[in-house]
């Protein structure tokens, strides 16, 4: 179980969030926001306009994926995550791969020099309920 404190509120109804699937980055240095550790950064699609105009709305994680899986991308080797990125040069590296991360056509992907990876579980891709194409911030 984890801790997460995300700036949702006001753009995703609490009864949206209890008991739902989640796609979360659990490797980042704890921060304390609002006087509360929060160990997980939660992933959501973003129409791209700032403050209260915002639409934001979670990643699809199939249901049949067990919680706490490893998400893989499509053509990339998968790999072990870093246990905790604390570095500079580690949270510099996590800004640069969070640049690549968007939506085309419903489906969260990684873009890079090599192409467009699909984020991929166990159960299929990770999708957006209704953003086609958006920014996962």
């Amino acid at each position: 179980p984890r801790t997460v404190v995300a700036g949702l509120a006001g753009k995703i109804p609490t009864e949206q969030l209890v008991g739902r699937k989640v796609v979360a980055v659990t490797n980042l240095k704890p921060s304390k926001m609002r006087g509360i550790e929060s160990t997980a950064m939660l992933l959501a699609a973003s129409d791209g306009k700032n403050g209260d105009d915002e639409k934001v709305e979670l990643l699809l994680v199939p249901d049949s994926v067990p919680n706490g899986e490893l998400l893989s991308f499509e053509g990339k080797e998968p790999s072990q995550p870093d246990p905790m990125l604390k570095s500079k040069g580690a949270l510099k590296a996590w800004d640069r791969a969070k640049s690549g991360l968007r939506l085309k056509d419903c489906e969260a992907v990684y873009t890079d020099d090599s192409g467009c990876h699909r984020m991929l579980s166990s159960g299929g891709s990770i999708r957006a309920q209704s953003f086609a194409d958006a920014d996962i911030r």
